[in-house]
């Protein structure tokens, strides 16, 4: 379980510095983009990704997220999230390859999505989004254990496309 939410986390997401904030984007909408980067799977060479599009509806984000095999491209995790910004109000839910279902809850500030994820009584996690000054984005992950927020991963992703 807890590899679980240390691969959901990841997502872990998903920001565009450069060209979203310039154009004045917020939210998970200013994630938009293909985001790539080498990362450390728990031991495992790997290459996370990061997909952000528009959903179904204007107020809709969406993201895949994977986490590949450096060497050969074996799917390792992978994960599809739906955000909604209505009004300044970021929900939305979390899906992936561990079989896990999340309700998302969400902020943005200054540049960065900081998403809670999870239920109280059962798994939780936080994931931030920062978008850097030089256009990359800081993906940081935490759990929730009995002794408070334990971080289990940092990746640091380049614009892809």
């Amino acid at each position: 379980m807890i590899l679980r939410s240390r691969l959901f986390a990841c997502l872990a997401p998903l920001l565009a510095c450069g060209g979203a904030l310039a154009a004045g984007g917020s939210g998970p909408s200013a994630l938009t983009g293909s985001w790539r980067a080498e990362c450390d799977a728990w031991g495992t060479p790997a290459v996370c990704t990061q997909d952000w599009a528009p959903g179904l509806h204007a107020d809709q984000t969406t993201i895949h997220y994977a986490i590949r095999g450096a060497a050969d491209g074996a799917t390792i995790f992978e994960g599809r999230g739906v955000y909604r910004d209505a009004a300044g109000a970021i929900g939305g839910y979390w899906s992936d390859s561990g079989g896990a279902i999340h309700p998302l809850s969400s902020v943005w500030e200054d540049g960065t999505l900081v998403t809670h994820w999870g239920v109280a009584g059962g798994e939780q996690g936080r994931t931030e989004y920062a978008l850097t000054p030089d256009g990359t984005m800081t993906v940081t992950d935490w759990s929730l254990t009995d002794d408070g927020w334990v971080r289990f991963m940092t990746v640091d992703y380049e614009r892809a496309d």
